[in-house]
């Protein structure tokens, strides 16, 4: 099989090598895409590798007929519609660590060139003035900054101005105390951070919640004479707060590398200020990152691809291919077991409940469960259904799900999934193990014990067990040339209620399952194929 990839920007040469040497890849170099263009451009393709300057919506996505993976050149993702990719089931990735050393580096030469005014110093000199007294700067020794967002670039920043003698306050809701604490930052709220930082540079990603984290509310509360930068997104600042702030005099400087709108129009305000510093979205641009962001984000698609591994995906419930190939069975059993319940449902189904026992699926409860949704919703929906997606379709279809540790105590098993699903008037809870690590079971279906193998095509009986029923079914097949391969029983109690898992050769005519539902012994039959 052949995979053709799109390329809509610059990508490093030892990026392209990378895909030049991979045997089953074709690829295609189409830069400055709109997004009309991309929608008529992206058929076809298996992959796609973007970096800020191509937006990859749900238009796009709509028409994107063999697309697997969305990879972006770099961390942030606000120019892809991660919603939109997820429903149609294509990954989005992309390379947060490829290039942190190189947005900390511009981030702290954005800080000293707006400390010591070195581009208006360096204008007016090739402009013939020597005017020392008028760029006298200020120091970074002892000053107090705060840094919004402490991952990989706000904790490199944070060495980089501890090496200058800098307090350091950080605001990020997702860091642990022992890490702040080996980072040697503190730990503050924004409206403290605001109030005692010198300075503010952001490294937030661009969401709902961090969009105009810098306002005119925000910014009341600074400390006069603040200065801000930002290599992180455009969308953080609200761009006429900004201005004003700058105007008055309350924000004594801003250094701006990012910008809601790309390229800067020749228009801004921005452009004409002395107390601002601006690059066109250089952070990331080093020779090293880019090498780096390049080959990283090939290698992460030709791993998708070829499914060995999933690193830096960010709507995917597995990332780790080691942990992939030991749950892989148990994943496939969930499947299994997810397109029995559909199959069996007198309706469509309304919740669902799973759990899990077993040190292998220990700590795996997600992915089993998105496994299950999986095999549940494919033989009912006329789209993809992959890991990516299953989720977010049931949730489309209103479907409630529950996920939790344990299982069935009566099933003495190593390892068990178990799953309940419910519809308006009845519901079947199903439970299955493997033998060996790699033999399925069906091992109880409501009050039943049995021993089935999910695979093939099954008629699933609900009976009364009286004598001669299995005889006369037989003979029913028999009849018709079908031919039984398996017979797995099970039942609450002699002459009460059983179950019947009859596997069979060839597929059975609905005529037939007709005359089976017409024996007085039987209560129901489904044909599910597995």
């Amino acid at each position: 099989m052949t995979y053709k990839i799109l390329i809509t920007d610059d990508l490093s040469p030892q990026g392209l090598a990378h895909l030049e040497q991979a045997e089953d890849i074709e690829f295609d170099i189409i830069k400055g895409l709109s997004v009309e263009d991309l929608a008529r451009t992206i058929p076809g393709y298996d992959g796609l590798i973007v970096r800020s300057s191509v937006k990859v919506t749900e238009q796009v996505l709509q028409v994107a007929d063999k697309l697997k993976v969305v990879g972006r050149a770099g961390m942030g993702v606000d120019n892809i519609d991660v919603e939109a990719a997820s429903m149609r089931g294509v990954i989005v990735m992309n390379t947060p660590g490829a290039n942190s050393v190189a947005t900390a580096e511009h981030t702290m030469a954005l800080l000293l060139a707006l400390c010591r005014h070195v581009p208006q110093a360096y204008r007016k000199l090739i402009d013939g003035q020597w005017d020392r007294k008028r760029f006298t700067g200020i120091q970074l020794y002892r000053k107090t900054i705060g840094i919004v967002g402490m991952g990989r670039i706000g904790a490199r920043v944070a060495l980089r101005c501890q090496a200058f003698g800098m307090e350091v306050l950080t605001y990020d809701p997702y860091l642990a105390d022992e890490v702040a604490e080996e980072l040697k930052v503190e730990r503050v709220d924004l409206d403290e951070l605001f109030a005692r930082s010198d300075f503010i540079t952001l490294h937030a990603a661009s969401t709902p919640e961090t969009h105009h984290l810098i306002n005119a509310e925000t910014i009341a509360k600074m400390k006069d004479g603040v200065r801000i930068i930002n290599t992180a997104r455009g969308a953080l600042i609200d761009e006429a707060a900004l201005l004003a702030g700058l105007q008055s005099g309350k924000i004594a400087g801003a250094a701006l590398d990012v910008f809601p709108e790309e390229p800067l129009p020749a228009s801004s305000p921005f452009l004409s200020l002395d107390n601002v510093v601006l690059t066109p979205h250089l952070a990331a641009s080093t020779v090293e990152a880019q090498r780096d962001v390049g080959t990283q984000i090939v290698d992460q698609m030709l791993d998708i691809l070829h499914e060995t591994d999933f690193r830096n995906v960010i709507n995917f419930p597995l990332v780790d291919a080691s942990i992939l190939k030991t749950l892989r069975p148990y994943l496939n059993l969930a499947e299994k077991i997810g397109s029995l319940q559909t199959q069996l449902a007198d309706d469509a189904i309304e919740r669902v409940e799973v759990q899990i026992k077993g040190e292998e699926m220990e700590g795996h409860l997600k992915p089993i469960t998105v496994a299950f949704l999986k095999g549940m919703l494919e033989p009912v929906l006329d789209q993809t259904v992959n890991y990516v997606n299953a989720s977010h379709l049931a949730k489309r279809r209103g479907i409630t799900v529950s996920q939790t540790s344990g299982g069935d105590p009566t099933l003495n098993y190593p390892n068990l999934i178990s799953c309940r699903v419910e519809w308006n008037g009845g519901g079947h809870t199903i439970a299955a193990t493997l033998f060996n690590h790699n033999e399925p079971r069906i091992v109880r279906i409501d009050g039943y014990r049995v021993d089935v193998r999910p695979e093939g095509i099954i008629l699933v009986v609900s009976n009364h067990d009286r004598p001669g029923f299995i005889g006369t079914v037989g003979t029913l097949l028999g009849q018709h040339n079908i031919n039984i391969a398996i017979w797995r029983y099970g039942r609450d109690k002699p002459y009460g209620e059983a179950i019947s898992f009859i596997g069979v050769d060839v597929d059975v005519p609905e005529n037939v399952i007709d005359t089976l539902r017409e024996h007085e012994l039987v209560v129901d039959v489904k044909k599910v194929f597995l």
